[in-house]
């Protein structure tokens, strides 16, 4: 049972330090004065730098090339960067929500999607089955 629940737990430590990277980075450039807008997708973007390394080595221990793994990373990342900038500029301005609320929100959203194309996609480890078996 705890196997079970091994990975999954390590995915939460590993995002939940890497959103804190990102919502440090946000809060940072909001107070500096760039809009929420531009400020959550640059944190979005400094806290995915943080966490392939974490996903890949401490998450998913994944014995995937870099160069596969990262290059399904980017994929995700864009999937996620757009989710998160749209949903979080939805939730902001179109049902005035202030910005963290927003953010809270979007960030449980994006951990969802985030786990499902990890899992799925990206730090899946390569089939050893030749192809057409």
């Amino acid at each position: 049972m705890i196997k079970r629940f091994a990975q999954p737990l390590r995915f939460l430590m590993s995002g939940g330090l890497s959103t804190g990277v990102h919502w440090l980075v946000m809060s940072l450039l909001v107070l500096a004065g760039l809009t929420a807008e531009v400020s959550t997708a640059v944190g979005a973007l400094v806290g995915a730098l943080v966490n392939y390394q974490l996903q890949h080595r401490f998450a998913f221990r994944s014995t995937r090339e870099h160069r596969s793994a990262f290059t399904r990373y980017v994929v995700a990342c864009v999937i996620n960067w757009v989710t998160n900038l749209v949903l979080f500029t939805a939730l902001h301005r179109l049902t005035d929500l202030s910005v963290a609320p927003a953010q809270v929100l979007t960030s449980a959203i994006i951990a969802i999607l985030s786990y499902t194309l990890y899992k799925r996609l990206v730090f899946n480890e390569p089939s050893s089955t030749p192809s057409g078996h």
